[in-house]
């Protein structure tokens, strides 16, 4: 068995207990919701840490598998919303203890809005964002769906203090990702290798961030062709 693999089957035994250990969690947080909620709320930080470290197993495991050639998307017509919201349901308890509103928005009206995707694969890279995100708005994250010139685009903005310059240029330079500090910037890379498998004809999807000029936030965009 050669060190890829050995690594693989472990990053995969670890992902499975870090499962267990988010449920055991949840189990202790809502025996001490009424009791002592102070503690419980130190334990949703301990889990959202708990998460960060699950997605970055999924992520050494997908880059493994796009290695190797195994990586199958599975794209299906789905429900745009019907997504968003799967992606984001799991948080409602720990947004709700810090503070945090999450809402989701469709400027165009169109809440019924279907495309061609993976849907596994676009809630994982969401739930990978509002994970981090979680960890530094103030008060809110907002999410905007709407298609535009052919493309769904589906835009995650917080109140937080925004990107560092270096991240704002990561996906053009993936020669940037550092592991000397604690953000190297490996989840927004495999975000966009997992935007670039839905394809179009020529087109192919991609992300992008930028910084709110009034509030200073931060906004992800995920465009899909």
């Amino acid at each position: 068995m050669d060190i890829q693999t050995i690594m693989a089957a472990t990053v995969h035994d670890v992902k499975n207990s870090l499962g267990l250990i988010d449920s055991q969690l949840n189990d202790v947080i809502k025996r001490l919701d009424g009791s002592d909620p102070g503690s419980a709320q130190e334990i949703r930080l301990i889990q959202l840490e708990c998460n960060r470290i699950n997605n970055g197993m999924v992520h050494m495991l997908g880059f493994y598998k796009l290695d190797q050639g195994t990586f199958s998307p599975n794209f299906a017509e789905a429900m745009v919303a019907d997504v968003v919201v799967d992606a984001t349901s799991r948080y409602t308890e720990m947004l709700l203890s810090l503070g945090v509103s999450l809402s989701i928005h469709f400027p165009d009206g169109d809440e019924e809005c279907v495309w061609y995707l993976d849907a596994n694969l676009i809630e994982g890279l969401l739930g990978n964002i509002v994970t981090n995100s979680i960890r530094y708005t103030k008060s809110q994250l907002a999410f905007d769906i709407a298609v535009i010139d052919g493309w769904l685009n589906i835009r995650m903005s917080d109140d937080g203090g925004g990107f560092p310059k270096a991240m704002l240029t990561l996906l053009d330079q993936p020669e940037q990702l550092s592991f000397q500090s604690g953000a190297t910037g490996l989840g927004l890379y495999f975000c966009q290798e997992i935007a670039k498998l839905h394809t179009n004809e020529e087109r192919k999807g991609f992300i992008s961030l930028d910084n709110n000029e009034q509030t200073g936030g931060a906004i992800f965009n995920l465009w899909l062709p």
